[in-house]
């Protein structure tokens, strides 16, 4: 069975039902949907929900794909899979790419609708937090072709909906696809942009991956889903695009056109600053038959772990450069699954732990701290690294600071939030146990300890 977003969908409602939510009533894709997944949020429950009627449009809305991190090991085939062992097999597909392959005919262009036919405000688009701008695109991948080395690049850029054929984008400084829009913009022609939405969540977070420019990432993408990525060609552009995705838009970015856009709700839990940002064109709209409306809730779970949990297999390759006892690194979603790094260590001589701070920073721009533990720390559990930062910091001779530095310009904490500064000052913690660190406290035999041999009825929850 090919993959994509309803395979997965199938499959996972077939395999554990409690996972799927389905609502039946009609809800108003402004605030309605993303105030119950607000709700569910509250009450710590992440499940897909699929909401069939939404007002003003024929499609439904699914969300909350990526709200588990469950479901992202399911995607690669780790049913029952913790999160070093996503890891490690994340990084074992991502290091055995597979090249897409070119087909002439697909799903996603089983209906097409070009002209006066295109008519955007149709899908349902939502308006998700209360000073949004507008209606807002967050789950789809902008693809572009790089006009120097002709390579694919696909990545997620939020589409603010102008007009039933226009939306406002914005294209960070940091991201891949910033470059390929200047190259053509210092040309003063059209960028040709493809915006897929709606697939499976392999698919998802192999586009995610961080890759050099020179990369297509529809290769990694179909490494991490085992299998090639099928794309089709676009009907009125020169690029290809996912055929088992469920729409794609097929636009330009106009040149030297500005528009304001934002303020919008972003991951750090903020508001994007209003910006005078490009204009897309929507030449044509292809999807298929009863097409699936793919949303991610951004600033929430579904949105901080599609982007987050891939961060750490680039962070750790990186780090073990520097520090090749590196055990294990994890983006908590304390820091956004973004700002934060843990690593642990087996240090071998003083001033290792800095070397890798340093090398994770290099790996990630984003990153704003950086914790470095000993092996003894649990670097899931925030409160056992927290008690190792409070226990084995010195902070005169343990902590370094760069200043100046590029980090995320929707960073709230930047040299200048609301122009949308990129700068920040960044972090390195060395929280391992120095040479004259002394003894801790222990009770021998814990470990081998069973509780329901004790208490009757007990059930463990390790």
């Amino acid at each position: 069975m090919v993959k994509d977003l309803r395979s997965f969908l199938s499959e996972l409602e077939a395999d554990e039902p409690d996972q799927v939510l389905r609502v039946k009533k009609q809800v108003d894709p402004h605030f309605e949907v993303t105030g119950v997944l607000a709700k569910l949020e509250k009450e710590r429950k992440f499940p897909v929900v699929i909401f069939e009627n939404v007002k003003g449009s024929a499609l439904p809305v699914v969300t909350n794909v990526h709200a588990d991190a469950r479901r992202l090991f399911r995607a690669i085939g780790l049913k029952d899979g913790t999160l070093p062992e996503f890891i490690r097999e994340y990084s074992a597909r991502e290091d055995c790419p597979k090249p897409p392959v070119v087909v002439k005919e697909a799903p996603v262009q089983e209906m097409v609708f070009t002209g006066k036919d295109i008519d955007v405000t149709r899908l349902p688009i939502l308006t998700y937090h209360e000073k949004d701008a507008g209606r807002y695109i967050t789950a789809g991948f902008g693809i572009m072709r790089d006009p120097d080395s002709g390579v694919r690049n696909a990545g997620i850029y939020r589409l603010m909906v102008h007009s039933k054929d226009t939306f406002g984008i914005q294209l960070s400084e940091t991201a891949h696809g910033h470059y390929i829009w200047q190259s053509y913009e210092r040309q003063n022609k059209p960028t040709p942009m493809a915006v897929a939405i709606g697939h499976h969540p392999a698919f998802y977070i192999g586009c995610l991956s961080f890759t050099s420019l020179e990369t297509d990432e529809f290769s990694v993408a179909g490494g991490i889903m085992g299998e090639p990525v099928d794309l089709v060609p676009c009907r009125t552009l020169d690029l290809e695009v996912p055929a088992h995705a469920e729409i794609v838009l097929e636009c330009e970015i106009l040149p030297k056109l500005r528009k304001s856009e934002a303020p919008f709700g972003e991951y750090p839990g903020t508001y994007g600053p209003q910006r005078n940002n490009p204009i897309v064109q929507v030449k044509a709209i292809t999807m298929r038959r009863n097409a699936l409306y793919q949303s991610s809730f951004v600033g929430h779970a579904d949105n901080l772990l599609l982007s987050g949990i891939v961060r750490s297999t680039t962070i750790m390759k990186t780090v073990k450069m520097a520090s090749p006892k590196v055990r294990a690194v994890h983006v908590p979603a304390s820091g956004r699954c973004r700002f934060i790094c843990y690593l642990s260590i087996e240090k071998i001589i003083e001033g290792e732990p800095k070397n890798a701070a340093m090398a994770a920073f290099a790996a990630d721009p984003f990153l704003k701290y950086v914790v470095v533990v000993d092996q003894d720390v649990n670097i899931l559990n925030d409160e056992e690294v927290l008690h190792a930062i409070a226990t084995r910091v010195r902070a005169d001779t343990d902590m370094f600071m760069v200043t100046h530095a590029k980090g995320s310009p929707l960073d709230p904490a930047s040299y200048d939030p609301a122009a949308g500064s990129h700068l920040v000052t960044k972090m390195g913690i060395d929280a391992t146990r120095k040479a004259n660190y002394p003894e801790e406290i222990r009770v021998p035999g814990s470990d081998n300890i069973k509780l329901e041999d004790y208490f009757h009825g007990w059930r463990s929850t390790q």
